[in-house]
């Protein structure tokens, strides 16, 4: 009964921390997408009105990535502070196993890689499909709906570009406009005091400009038509056919496990599957990578630890990239990498005895600052 209340206590503690570094990465990832989508809402490639949402959705996958890192260092700066406190050692002591202590990790780490499997398989491509779908609205919409005055904007169809001196009181129509283009080998030269989507076609790719002219000719010829004009309507943007085609990331895992045969779907598929596995692993290495003498210090083994992810980060992404380029066999897939990381984990609880048995567990016991262990 102590021994499982114990592990009830090490697992509030390494949930309540892995919640609080959670909400710290949130903190940050929201901050990085927010500046990113910022600019290209400046440059005008995404209208402002999807900003919310393309913030949203940037940082949702943000987190969904960075969650194992983020229950990782929870675990290693809890058990950091068990071992500087001397907690770790009085628990080992009274009985406490190397088990147990598995036992109160995967209380929190195993809810948590069922969560990011079904986030990875079913939510996340959910979340990369609206994102397709924004950015192909984006495209279908007005290049002058995300422009910002005293700045040029280079159109999506042919050689056009945009400034505006500035914008309307109500925010509706742009002032003082002025647009260049060529077709046929003629620049066209265009000026006009309102610029307002056509009224008549929403997000139809078109404009309305009001009050304005058009000098049309050939730069360095010398001969050039003028076109005076009340109310003229432009295309600024292709028209679309359809929806595009959906992205690699948005497909559903059931489509991706019928082309499985593909190398670049099935690396796609396998990095869906990394991700709550390496959770997992993350656990298993997480309790003898912080095994050190008691008083050392809580963040001791913080370095080391951020080495060891940023070494399995990179072994996936050049896992899943040789995958799809089809240089790694699909039957070896991206299982290297964790039967990689399995191995240093092997290696690291040789070392401070958790593998050994009898006399060789109690000598490990004492090198990691315990004075007795029960196997």
């Amino acid at each position: 009964m102590i021994l499982r209340r114990a592990e009830r206590f090490i697992a509030r503690e390494l949930l309540v921390t892995q919640t609080a570094v959670t909400i710290v990465l949130l903190l940050v990832i929201v901050g990085g997408v927010l500046a990113r989508v910022l600019r290209d809402v400046a440059e005008g490639t995404i209208p402002v009105d999807f900003l919310p949402g393309m913030v949203a959705f940037g940082a949702f996958k943000g987190i969904v990535f960075l969650w194992p890192v983020a229950l990782f260092l929870a675990f290693m700066l809890v058990l950091g502070r068990l071992q500087r406190d001397s907690e770790l050692v009085a628990l080992q002591a009274s009985g406490m196993s190397f088990a147990a202590l598995y036992r109160a990790l995967f209380w929190v780490a195993v809810p948590a890689a069922l969560l990011l499997l079904v986030l990875m398989t079913q939510v996340l491509p959910r979340a990369e499909a609206q994102i397709d779908q924004f950015r192909d609205l984006a495209e279908q919409r007005s290049d002058l709906v995300g422009i910002t005055p005293g700045r040029f904007l280079r159109s999506r169809v042919g050689e056009q570009v945009f400034f505006a001196e500035r914008m309307s009181e109500d925010r509706e129509a742009l002032l003082e406009v002025f647009i260049y283009r060529e077709v046929d080998g003629e620049a066209q030269v265009t000026v006009a005091e309102r610029a307002i989507p056509d009224p008549g076609a929403e997000d139809s790719g078109f404009l309305i400009l009001e009050n304005g002219y058009r000098h049309v000719g050939v730069p360095g010829e010398g001969r050039f038509r003028m076109l005076e004009f009340e109310r003229l309507r432009i295309q600024v943007t292709e028209p679309d056919a359809g929806a595009g085609k959906p992205s690699l990331n948005a497909m559903s895992a059931l489509e991706l496990w019928e082309q499985r045969h593909r190398s670049e779907y099935r690396a796609e598929l396998e990095w869906r599957l990394a991700m709550p596995l390496s959770i997992l692993v993350l656990s298993l290495i997480a309790l003898p990578l912080a095994q050190v003498p008691p008083r050392t210090g809580r963040y001791a083994r913080i370095p080391a630890a951020i080495g060891v992810y940023v070494l399995y980060a990179n072994l996936l992404i050049l896992g899943q990239g040789q995958l799809a380029d089809g240089r790694t066999p699909l039957a070896l897939g991206l299982w290297w990498t964790h039967g990689g990381m399995l191995v240093l984990w092997l290696v690291l609880a040789w070392r401070k005895g958790m593998l050994r048995l009898g006399r060789g567990t109690a000598r490990g016991a004492r090198e990691s600052g315990t004075d007795e262990v029960t196997p």
